[in-house]
């Protein structure tokens, strides 16, 4: 089978994978768009892959040069967004193709590609909001062919089924399966503090993510504000542990600052994702405290199971799939809500057997749900349903 993988933005390290695994084997070709985001995620070793990748482009990357100079300007200037070159044509010959989202211009291309070429469509959406970006008419339309034509759709929650049956999609189309992580690299282990410059004796809080708003991390640094000044923990050391990188860095240190907490935070910047266990083993609790936008709530939220998977307890909030994944096996707070957060954490720094209780928790639910190779094996199945 020769599989053409349209993943946009998506070429993150633990995105791609369970591409590698797939059995049996197919060809597999990326298309991939050099963005700001992208170079984000070439930090987390997005970019050794085991299949090859060829470039496509936005307006303002290729093209005669002054369209390009004229494009970019426009953009700076927000006037109008990059757009993707046309390239549906390069898919000719290949057998599927697997696009993201509904509303993408890489879904367009796809859309594009399968009438021209009658290739079948396997669309992964992770969007969760109905309706949801719509700003133009011609988002509007990719939207309403995607839900027509595409063969199938791959969903990672509930709510994003739902999602889809609002929208009109058949039932039939929908397959729900949980994305999963190597439970052999993501695993519990002893902590190596050192790299990171912490001490064994402090309570370490890790946060894993971007630091856009949505994320959170501007109501956990208020929430580790007032644990700093909470009398009950005047002889504990505490540390903030902030794995990350990308937009939102200037505003995350300038509150930081303004809060007076520079000496319990720790910015080690973005870490290749085979390292990533390492920090997860090096902290006591870990955190992800996402608020919803009207554009955006968590999706699924993947350090939430690397975190489970290496044994370590869980604080999330209650916003989008975030309980779907959790489950029983941690802590959910208002979101939105550094007090509610502050006590969330008050509770786990006093409560010695129920961190304990929780890391098993974790550990025996990623083991269940969220494996690599039984996401693998079901992803398999699905592209040979679709290739029969």
């Amino acid at each position: 089978m020769k599989l053409a993988l349209l993943a946009g933005n998506r070429f993150s390290a633990w995105h791609l994978r369970v591409f590698e695994r797939l059995q049996p084997a197919p060809e597999i070709t990326a298309f991939r768009a050099e963005s700001e985001i992208q170079r984000h995620f070439a930090e987390r070793g997005a970019n050794t892959l085991s299949f090859p990748t060829e470039r496509i482009h936005f307006d303002t990357q290729a093209g005669p040069a002054w369209t390009r100079l004229k494009n970019i300007l426009l953009e700076r200037y927000g006037v109008r967004e990059a757009r993707l070159l046309p390239f549906h044509d390069r898919l000719q010959g290949f057998d599927l193709i697997h696009s993201w989202e509904l509303f993408t211009e890489w879904t367009a291309e796809a859309l594009a590609a399968k009438e021209k070429w009658k290739i079948s469509l396997c669309l992964m959406v992770w969007d969760n909001l109905p309706f949801n970006m719509e700003q133009t008419a011609q988002r509007r339309e990719i939207k309403r062919r995607a839900i027509a034509q595409t063969d199938r759709f791959i969903v990672h929650t509930e709510r994003s089924r739902h999602m889809l049956l609002t929208e009109g999609a058949n039932p039939e189309k929908i397959v729900c399966m949980a994305p999963g992580v190597d439970l052999d690299l993501f695993s519990p282990g002893k902590a190596q503090r050192d790299r990171f410059k912490l001490q064994a004796d402090e309570f370490v809080i890790l946060f894993v993510g971007w630091f856009l708003p949505r994320k959170g991390i501007d109501f956990l640094l208020v929430a580790l504000r007032e644990a700093l000044n909470d009398p009950a923990f005047q002889k504990k050391r505490i540390r903030l542990l902030a794995i990350g990188s990308g937009p939102g860095k200037d505003r995350v240190d300038q509150l930081v600052k303004r809060l007076g907490i520079e000496q319990a935070c720790v910015f080690p910047g973005a870490l290749p994702y085979d390292q990533m266990p390492e920090a997860f083993r090096a902290a006591d609790v870990f955190v992800l405290p996402s608020i919803a936008t009207p554009e955006w709530q968590e999706q699924f939220g993947m350090s939430l199971i690397e975190a489970m998977a290496c044994g370590v307890p869980v604080i999330s909030t209650w916003t989008g799939a975030i309980p779907e994944i959790v489950g029983d096996a941690g802590i959910l707070c208002q979101p939105n809500d550094a007090l509610s957060l502050h006590t969330a954490l008050k509770d786990l720094m006093n409560m010695h057997e129920k961190r304990l209780e929780l890391a098993q928790q974790g550990r025996e639910r990623a083991e269940r749900h969220f494996s690599l190779a039984q996401y693998a094996e079901n992803l398999s199945g699905v592209y040979q349903a679709l290739a029969e």
